[in-house]
């Protein structure tokens, strides 16, 4: 079983860099330490081994995102423990954040059946969330994929920007349009929070707050 986790987290880093299409199923096995043949037998090929990395990667921001959904039964609350269990899935494994945008930008042609369903499992936790709100009055009936889309695309490239933000600073630029290559996620989680919080907020609810907590 070490032998095979190796191999998975090895493949995770190679995708990561290069996408399914690029990765040299040599080069995964260099990294994990085994021959082709010992990734062959404990995984089976590239493409079985990109759907078990790509399957299990999803399902642990599934079930992150599941518990923040289940955290709470305010709805800013739980829109606040949303964004920041995402945040914290790539911060832990920005692998997850680059293999999910090198796949998008290729179209995701690739994708099996059991990685959409766990794709759709994230989806979902979004889809309670928004819905939830407008049952209770909480959240004007907005569309929950596109409130998924500017949490997923914002969280993937703030993770994914800090070494252009730090070369940007390095040169001396961008400080004075708010570029802070030290900024933390969290800040990142409190604005995008707050905003998506705002632009949710039923008429009549506060819409002043910027940090996504109910009061």
């Amino acid at each position: 079983m070490a032998v095979k986790r190796r191999i998975l987290e090895a493949a995770a880093e190679v995708f990561a860099r290069e996408g399914f299409a690029g990765a040299r199923v040599e080069h995964i096995a260099k990294a994990a330490g085994v021959n082709k043949a010992g990734l062959y037998y404990h995984v089976g090929n590239k493409a079985r081994l990109f759907e078990e990395v790509m399957v299990e990667h999803f399902a642990e921001v599934a079930s992150r995102m599941e518990r923040a959904v289940a955290s709470s039964e305010d709805p800013s609350r739980r829109l606040d423990a949303l964004v920041r269990s995402l945040a914290e899935a790539f911060e832990e494994k920005p692998a997850r954040a680059r293999i999910m945008l090198i796949e998008i930008a290729r179209g995701g042609v690739i994708a099996s059946e059991p990685v959409m369903r766990q794709v759709v499992r994230v989806f979902r936790c979004t889809d309670q969330v928004v819905r939830g709100g407008v049952r209770d009055g909480a959240f004007e009936p907005e569309n929950p994929f596109f409130v998924h889309m500017c949490l997923i695309g914002s969280l993937v490239l703030f993770t994914l920007s800090a070494p252009q933000r730090e070369r940007a600073a390095a040169m001396g630029l961008g400080r004075e349009n708010g570029i802070d290559p030290m900024a933390p996620l969290a800040d990142m989680v409190s604005f995008l929070s707050g905003m998506l919080g705002r632009g949710l907020a039923a008429s009549g609810t506060d819409k002043k707050g910027g940090d996504g907590h109910a009061g």
